[in-house]
C-alpha cells in the first residue's frame, strides 16, 4: 500500500506540473484514477504477489508503446550510462572490445595505447572473473560494467589463454578511455584521401578536421568519406561537420519542425577551410540520424556524390529527460528536413515490412530538386538514396555461418598463438585456407568441397585482415579492410575520372 501511496504523490506531482491540461481533459484524468484503482486491486488481490514497481514500469512501457514510434524508448540506469558514453566518447576502463564466444567472455580486440594493450591482453583471452567474481552465465553488458569504474582503480581479470594451460590473473589499472570518432584516415591511390567517420561524438568535428589536415598534407586533393554504419549521435555535430565540406558560410544544413517548439534552421556559420574538391561519400543501411543529416545537406548542395545502398532512414530529434531512478525518457521531440525540404523518416509501415522484396512498393518516394547549380532530382521519405545505388555482394549460407559464429575470428586467434613468426609481408596462400577448412569441419559446420570454393577468395581477404588486426593492431587492421573493400575500389576509380566535383554527377544513376 505504501507503493502505492507513494505512486500517486508522484501521479500528483506530475498533475500539478500539467494541472491545466488535465482539468482541461478530464478523460485523462479519470483515466487515472481508473490507473491507481487497477494497480491496487492487483496489489491487494492477485492471486500472487506482484511488485508494483514492476507493474508500473510496465505500464511506462506499454504507454510508449502505443506511441509507436522506435526511437522514443524509457532508459535504465545502465542504457543511459551507455547512450552518455557513446555520445561523450569516453569513459573510465580498460580499452578492449569484448563479446561472447562459445558461452565465454572474449576479448575481441585491446585498443592501442590503452591499459588492456599494455598489460598484454591479446584477441581471443577469455575473461573467465572479475575481481574473483566468475563471468559464467553473465551478459557482456553485464561484464562490461563490472569491469568499468572510476580512472585510477584497479581490476583483477582473470584469464584462460589458448595454449597457456592455466588461468591467470591480470590486475589493470583503469584510466580515461577515449573512443575513435575517426578509426581510420589515409592515401588509397595518387591524389586520393580515404576518412571513416564511426561515430557523431562530441569529438567527431575536431577528429574530422584533424584527420582531413593530415591528408591534404600528405597530397590528398579528392577524398572518399565513409559514413557506412554510422549510426549517428548529436545533431551539433552532424551540423558541423557539414561545415567542413560545404564552400560557404550561411547555408542550410537541417531544419527541424515539433508540435512545440517552432521551426528551427541550422546554418553554416563558416567557410569550409579546404574550398572545393572533389568528395564522394559512402553510405549503406547502417547510417543513419546525424550521418544523413550530412549526407542529406551535401546531397541537396550538389557538393558530393552519395554512393552506396539506401540509409536507415531517421529522420527524427530526440531530446534525453533524466528520471530521478537514474534513468530517463528519449523522447522524440521533432522532425528533422533537408535544405530541399525533404524528409527522410521512415514510416513506421515501412519499418515493419524491412526485408520483404516488394518494400520498394509499400511507399513511392517523394521527388525534390537539390538547391545546387544542377538542380538534379532527389528523393524523400525511406532514407537518403544514393547517387549511385552499389549493392555489397550477397554472402552465402555458409559465409554467413561462420561470420556469425564467429569461427573465422577463432581460427585467426589459434593461428596467431601458433605462428609467432609472421611477418608484415605475408599473404593467406592455398594452405591457411585448407587448415581454416578443416577447423570448420573440426567445429560441426557441414558444406561440400564447392560451397568452400564459393567462399574462398571472400575468407582470404577477411583472414588476412584479422591476422594482420591480431598481431598488428587496429590501425594496420583498417588499412587492410580499406585495400580490400569493392566499394572505396568503385569509388577511387570513379574519382581518377573526374577533376571538379561537377564531374563526378556524370555518374549518377537516372
Amino acid at each position: 500500500m505504501k507503493k502505492i501511496v507513494l505512486f500517486m504523490m508522484g501521479v500528483s506531482l506530475i498533475c500539478g506540473i500539467f494541472i491545466g491540461r488535465l482539468w482541461a481533459n478530464p478523460d485523462t484524468y479519470s483515466l487515472l484514477r481508473i490507473f491507481n484503482k487497477i494497480l491496487k486491486e492487483i496489489e491487494d488481490s492477485y492471486v500472487v504477489e506482484v511488485a508494483s514497481d514492476s507493474l508500473i514500469r510496465g505500464a511506462i512501457n506499454g504507454m510508449i508503446e502505443a506511441l509507436h514510434d522506435p526511437h522514443t524508448d524509457y532508459l535504465t540506469k545502465e542504457e543511459y550510462e551507455s547512450l552518455m558514453i557513446t555520445t561523450k566518447g569516453e569513459f573510465g576502463g580498460i580499452g578492449a572490445t569484448i563479446g561472447k564466444r562459445e558461452d565465454k567472455i572474449t576479448v575481441i580486440s585491446p585498443l592501442e595505447g590503452t591499459p588492456a594493450y599494455h598489460a598484454g591482453l591479446l584477441p581471443g583471452d577469455a575473461i573467465i572473473k572479475v575481481d574473483g567474481v566468475s563471468t559464467k552465465g553473465k551478459s557482456v553488458d553485464i561484464v562490461v560494467k563490472d569491469i568499468r569504474g572510476k580512472p585510477g582503480t584497479k581490476v583483477v581479470l582473470t584469464i584462460e589463454r589458448t595454449i597457456i594451460e592455466e588461468p591467470f590473473d591480470v590486475e589493470i589499472i583503469r584510466a580515461n578511455i577515449k573512443l575513435d570518432a575517426v578509426p581510420y584516415y589515409g592515401i588509397v591511390d595518387d591524389g586520393i584521401g580515404y576518412v571513416q567517420l564511426a561515430t557523431f561524438s562530441q569529438t567527431a568535428d575536431t577528429e574530422l578536421e584533424a584527420a582531413l589536415d593530415s591528408l591534404f598534407v600528405l597530397g590528398a586533393q579528392k577524398i572518399i568519406f565513409d559514413l557506412r554504419l554510422n549510426s549517428g549521435g548529436l545533431l551539433r555535430e552532424g551540423v558541423i561537420v557539414s561545415e567542413l565540406f560545404l564552400c560557404s558560410e550561411d547555408k542550410e544544413v537541417v531544419i527541424t519542425k515539433g508540435r512545440i517548439e517552432s521551426k528551427t534552421v541550422y546554418k553554416t556559420k563558416k567557410a569550409c577551410p579546404y574550398g572545393d574538391f572533389p568528395l564522394i561519400t559512402l553510405v549503406d543501411g547502417g547510417s543513419a540520424s546525424a550521418s544523413e543529416i550530412v549526407a542529406g545537406a551535401l546531397q541537396d548542395w550538389d557538393r558530393s556524390l552519395i554512393m552506396g545502398t539506401t540509409t536507415f532512414g531517421k529522420g527524427s530529434v530526440q531530446k534525453i529527460f533524466p528520471l530521478e531512478d537514474g534513468g530517463a525518457l528519449k523522447l522524440t521531440t521533432d522532425r528533422w528536413y533537408t535544405p530541399s525540404g525533404r524528409s527522410i523518416d521512415k514510416s513506421v509501415e515501412l519499418l515493419e515490412t524491412e526485408g520483404d522484396e516488394d518494400t520498394s512498393e509499400v511507399v513511392e518516394k517523394k521527388e525534390f530538386t537539390t538547391l545546387g547549380p544542377l538542380k538534379r532530382t532527389v528523393y524523400g521519405e525511406g532514407g537518403i538514396t544514393p547517387d549511385v545505388v552499389v549493392e555489397p555482394p550477397k554472402m552465402t549460407k555458409l559465409e554467413t555461418d561462420i561470420i556469425t559464429k564467429g569461427y573465422n575470428f577463432d581460427y585467426v586467434v589459434r593461428y596467431t598463438a601458433t605462428h609467432k613468426d609472421i611477418g608484415k609481408n605475408f599473404t593467406v596462400d592455398d594452405k591457411i585456407l585448407k587448415d581454416f577448412a578443416v577447423y570448420l569441419l573440426e567445429k560441426g559446420l557441414e558444406f561440400t568441397e564447392e560451397q568452400f570454393d564459393s567462399v574462398k577468395v571472400s575468407f582470404k581477404k577477411r583472414l588476412h585482415q584479422n591476422i594482420v588486426t591480431n598481431v598488428w593492431g587496429l590501425k594496420e587492421g583498417y588499412q587492410v579492410r580499406v585495400e580490400n573493400d569493392p566499394l572505396v575500389d568503385q569509388a577511387i576509380e570513379l574519382l581518377k575520372e573526374v577533376n571538379t566535383t561537377q564531374d563526378l554527377f556524370r555518374f549518377s544513376d537516372e
